[in-house]
């Protein structure tokens, strides 16, 4: 059978392809680019006229976080020091988004011994928590992929051991200013150790969303959730970070924390919940 196509819708179709120049559509991709620092959202307000980002990957600095640090000492009959330092360091490239995370606490005490006639100091806090993450940004997309690895060393917790990696999507379903939304899932894997030694293996599924949002010039509010869904059956945890930071002069704020930690299978005589309220001094840069 023979294919039978008009002349003049050829012409037609010649015309209009003429009509626009090979020199201004490659011109047009270029410029609708990313730029480095330069998010999808960013360039939808740049396309739609309603703002100049044109400046953004020149003033942009890829590397910002926060430093915080506090200190609790007690004296008389008995001493106590606590010292919490966290740093959460933030990387933004133009295909790659980077974050780290470091918490660290210890606290020590000491209290008179009447059979020695002596203060005796010892440990009664001691936790390390590291986490790592980077996404891949698709280009001209708020979807993303991710990579995770985290490690928790708690010496006087439920769990003495906590590691995992995690692999999925993410999306940013919101980002205005310095404020944003992020929600992220896919699965893992992960080793535990409890207390009393036992060592557990397996599979899980990983959920998280983080928002921060900026209240005003000198406030803003962060909250993090966290679930680790185990897959055969062990120990199943979710994790709440809330955090609300107030200028105080320049680089420095102070902030006021509440976290809390639930485990589905801590051990025997161990309490599923933990909570933890902090107020800290930190250094945004």
């Amino acid at each position: 059978m023979q294919l039978w196509f008009p002349k003049t819708k050829i012409v037609m179709i010649v015309a209009c392809t003429l009509m626009f120049p090979v020199q201004a559509v490659a011109s047009n991709s270029v410029a609708t680019r990313l730029k480095p620092g330069q998010t999808f959202q960013q360039l939808k307000l740049s396309e739609a006229g309603a703002a100049d980002m044109s400046s953004e990957g020149e003033n942009f600095k890829p590397w910002g976080g926060d430093i915080e640090l506090g200190v609790v000492l007690s004296s008389g009959n008995t001493e106590s020091t606590a010292v919490r330092a966290n740093a959460e360091l933030k990387h933004e490239m133009k295909d790659f988004r980077n974050k780290y995370l470091i918490q660290t606490l210890l606290q020590r005490n000491s209290q008179f011994d009447q059979d020695t006639n002596s203060k005796v100091k010892y440990t009664t806090g001691q936790r390390l928590n590291l986490v790592g993450q980077s996404n891949y940004k698709f280009h001209r997309s708020e979807f993303s992929i991710f990579g995770r690895g985290a490690y928790l060393n708690d010496r006087f917790g439920a769990f003495r051991e906590q590691a995992s990696v995690a692999v999925g999507s993410a999306m940013r379903i919101y980002e205005q200013g310095e404020s944003f939304w992020d929600v992220e899932t896919g699965p893992g894997f992960a080793h535990q150790e409890t207390a009393d030694g036992e060592q557990s293996t397996g599979l899980i599924w990983y959920a998280a969303t983080n928002l921060d949002y900026q209240l005003n010039e000198n406030n803003s509010f962060r909250q993090s959730l966290e679930w680790s869904v185990s897959l055969d059956g062990k120990n199943s945890s979710w994790q709440s970070r809330s955090t609300f930071t107030s200028q105080v002069n320049g680089r420095l704020s102070t902030r006021l924390g509440f976290i809390v930690k639930y485990d589905s299978n801590p051990g025997e005589f161990r309490s599923k919940t933990d909570t933890e309220t902090s107020v800290t001094l930190v250094y945004s840069f």
